[in-house]
């Protein structure tokens, strides 16, 4: 093979492996959507979905205030002795 024969070919392969679209440039392990919720027009769906939500954050609020009287009885048993 001659070197312009060469360089044609390189060139070729080059621009053929740029052009090709950002669909190939996948990120590995995902999948469209992976990071998405399921978006349901059902208003008793919606409605499920925000009263699980306020229940989460209702437990959340519970965990927090249990460790911060835990702290606190901690730092006040602290004084004491």
């Amino acid at each position: 093979m001659r070197f312009s024969d060469l360089t044609k070919t390189i060139l070729l392969v080059a621009i053929t492996a740029t052009s090709l679209p950002a669909v190939a440039d996948a990120k590995p392990n995902s999948y469209p959507g992976e990071n998405s919720r399921f978006k349901s027009s059902d208003p008793e769906a919606i409605a499920q979905q925000k009263a699980e939500r306020a229940k989460r954050i209702e437990l959340r609020k519970q965990r927090r205030e249990e460790r911060r009287r835990k702290r606190l009885e901690r730092r006040n048993n602290r004084s004491s002795n």
